[in-house]
């Protein structure tokens, strides 16, 4: 063995100083033992000089070489945090076994006492990671596919390694998974009492299924609950676990017809009743001190505010929304145009009485879906023929193009939120998708209610980064240190204590909005959101052209902006760059949409807020989608996403109700609900603003007939849209001048 591995050193030096590639055979996936040996070769073929230490330890553990591995290990991993390492302690684990007679015990004993050995927390950080987010099924794909693509009898050093590190991933995470999983389950019976056969029966006859949460050890003295309402059965267990760690009780309520309830599968409908009746039921709880907070993202942010649409229970003293979705206002629709994300989702919280992962995580179904109805040009609402699968809740959704009454009975509507009179701690992000959700639940609250106890924390963070811990970085920008808070497992818990136990309230919410300004490290506390802003810098489109650009002025102006869409062309998009990912890039399409771009700025300035638009044009349909996103051209020149609106022309007056347009009159259109922003722009930057239509394969195509646009097709788009903006449009960013 060492002669060969001595040999097969000298031909990585050759293969190394000449840049040769290296020979590569392919051998049967299904024959493990041949693959092995085959990527141990591979390995050792592959120059390691301009490797990281974390990949260089890869290619070690390939290639046997475990005792060098765990040498590379410590020297390069030690000074990682641990509650950052669930993946990088299995690989420790995984070579120290290997140098083991008998691996699976090896491994067994070690992975248990390392758990056993961690505390409460990190421990449930080891669940979210591996088994919640189980990652083992796409590393062994991922090595697969690639593998398996591989055409050539040769391949690069650059092939080689990757290939080595998909293998290591794959190998590693395939062989542990069940010894891990295990362990780790083992251990949460050892800490935490958990009754999962819990079913409560509603007024109306139907069931929602419970499951209570208990730290083992704990004092017998009455207890305030945590409660999470949510759809998503079976993933809410370690959040119910780290409440009970953190000296509460647990508590997740799914969805009437999910996990043990034997009703029908119903999302959003009855949450409004259900949410209610559950706080009534754990205030009764013999454990209860009759206190009950909640918290949760996204359609668990929604579950919050639904259990309020009728009264506050009084049991309930506070509520924690994070990236709230609001039905019908921004879920399924934004704006009033109906994005077909949700259509999948309803497959991947209805199949079954958990979750139907295979069906979600089906990308190639859903991407040849929207290509098909794309190219074909059929209607929206026969996007479930396509498909060949009834999809009843998106037939549902397509009925109730405008905010009625459908989506009125989930949540509270106008003066209804004036009741809601209990501590509120919303928390989104400037790229979190449900901003404007969460954003309408606390506009109309303050619109409503007196004085609210209602305070807002907003940061550089998306829907899930706003919801937990947020990484280093974002969309390839790199986040400011103190924007780097731990959202789940201290600021959450810090208010619960401070409104449950009477104890001091989060030191970040030193006012009631609360938020981080980008490329400041600071963040920044105002009473209000109209105390964010003390100026703002207003464009106004203009005709005037340089280069690829039309100018931005800072006066109205007699400019006419033309622009055609042809919806018969299903060769090309338009707004196809509208979401901000990544944030920063070097170029944008210039082809698609109208381009506007300002002078330079002379000074420095933060925007803070949401960006508002008054645009005024005349078209030949009744009704248009249209877009506009604003970038920051940095001194750079590269590109940064600040922020977009899409909407609907013809409900941009009353998302309840459709006033279309006249054909080729000047009309104005008005919206001021952007996604909402805080950052430096620097001295030197220049903004660009891009005005588009709407058409691509990720939303409902609008052909200006004026019917229902779910009903329109390709057959409506024999006439090309036309319209003209006028220099009367303008575009208007909030800032904070310091020196004002």
């Amino acid at each position: 063995m060492k002669k060969s591995v001595l040999i097969l050193l000298l031909i990585t030096m050759s293969i190394a100083s000449f840049g040769q590639e290296i020979p590569f055979k392919k051998v049967e996936l299904s024959d493990s033992i041949a693959l092995a040996n085959q990527m141990q070769q591979l390995a050792v073929l592959c120059d390691t000089q301009y490797l990281s230490e974390l990949d260089v330890f890869k290619v070690q553990v390939i290639r046997s070489d475990y005792k060098a591995a765990l040498v590379t290990f410590k020297k390069g991993i030690k000074e990682i945090p641990k509650d950052q390492r669930p993946y990088l302690d299995v690989y420790m684990h995984y070579a120290e076994a290997k140098l083991s007679k008998n691996y699976k015990n090896a491994f067994t004993n070690s992975y248990s006492k390392y758990v056993k050995n961690s505390d409460d927390i990190q421990v449930i950080n080891l669940d979210k990671a591996l088994i919640l987010r189980d990652p083992t099924d796409y590393y062994v794909g991922n090595f697969n596919t690639t593998y398996t693509n591989i055409a050539s009898e040769r391949i690069s050093q650059a092939t080689a390694k990757d290939l080595v590190k998909k293998y290591f991933l794959s190998t590693v995470f395939s062989s542990t998974r069940a010894i891990y999983f295990e362990e780790i389950k083992q251990d949460h019976k050892r800490r935490y009492v958990v009754n999962d056969s819990i079913v409560i029966p509603m007024k109306d006859g139907a069931e929602v299924s419970v499951v209570l949460v208990q730290r083992k050890g704990s004092s017998t003295t009455k207890k305030s609950a945590i409660l999470v309402s949510s759809v998503y059965a079976g993933t809410n267990e370690v959040g119910a676990m780290l409440s009970a760690s953190k000296g509460y009780v647990g508590v997740i309520a799914n969805t009437r017809g999910k996990r043990l309830s034997k009703s029908n599968i119903k999302p959003l409908e009855y949450e409004n009743t259900d949410v209610y009746a559950v706080i009534d039921w754990i205030s009764k709880q013999s454990w209860s001190n009759q206190k009950v907070a909640m918290f949760g993202g996204s359609y668990n942010g929604f579950t919050q505010w639904a259990s309020m649409k009728h009264k506050v229970h009084p049991a309930l003293k506070t509520i924690v929304p994070m990236v709230a979705i609001a039905p019908g206002i921004d879920y399924p629709m934004e704006n009033n145009v109906l994005h077909n994300y949700s259509y999948s989702w309803n497959f991947y919280v209805t199949n079954n009485k958990f979750l139907d992962f295979e069906a979600s995580n089906d990308f190639n179904r859903w991407n040849t879906l929207k290509n098909t109805w794309y190219k074909t040009g059929v209607a929206y609402n026969k996007l479930d023929s396509l498909d060949g699968q009834v999809n009843k809740l998106w037939n549902t959704y397509m009925q109730h193009p405008s905010y009625d009454d459908y989506w009125k009975k989930m949540i509270p509507y106008k003066e209804e939120f004036a009741k809601i009179d209990i501590p509120i701690l919303t928390i989104t992000g400037y790229y979190d998708d449900s901003q404007r959700g969460a954003m309408y639940y606390y506009n109309q609250h303050h619109k409503y209610a007196k004085n609210p106890n209602h305070y807002l924390l907003i940061g550089p963070y998306d829907h899930w980064t706003a919801q937990s811990k947020p990484q280093e970085s974002l969309r390839n920008y790199k986040l400011d240190k103190t924007a780097l808070i731990n959202i789940e497992e201290d600021i959450i818990y810090q208010w619960f204590d401070y409104v449950l136990n009477g104890k001091e309230k989060p030191s970040i919410l030193k006012d009631k909005v609360n938020f981080q300004v980008m490329d400041t490290d600071t963040w920044m506390h105002k009473p209000s959101l109209s105390a964010m802003t003390n100026d703002t810098l207003k464009f106004h489109l203009s005709a005037i052209k340089v280069d690829d650009f039309y100018g931005l002025n800072s006066e109205a102006n007699p400019s006419k902006v033309n622009m055609t869409v042809d919806f018969k062309d299903r060769e090309n998009m338009n707004n196809t760059e509208y979401y901000p990912w990544p944030l920063e890039k070097d170029n944008i399409n210039l082809k698609d949409g109208l381009i506007f771009k300002s002078e330079a700025l002379k000074e420095d300035v933060i925007i803070n807020g949401s960006f508002t638009g008054n645009l005024e044009f005349s078209i030949n349909k009744q009704d248009v989608d249209y877009s506009v996103i604003v970038y920051q051209l940095t001194p750079e020149n590269k590109y940064f996403h600040l922020s977009y609106y899409i909407g609907r022309a013809s409900f941009a007056k009353d998302r309840e109700h459709r006033n279309l347009l006249v054909l080729n009159k000047k009309t104005k259109v008005y919206f001021d609900n952007s996604k909402l922003i805080s950052k430096k722009i620097e001295k030197g930057s220049r903004i660009v603003v891009v005005v588009n239509v709407n058409k691509n394969n990720n939303a409902q195509i609008n052909y200006g007939t004026g019917r229902d646009v779910n009903s329109e097709s390709i057959k409506d788009a024999e006439i090309p849209l036309k319209i003209t903006f006028t220099g009367n449009s303008s575009i208007s960013l909030p800032i904070w001048n310091s020196v004002k």
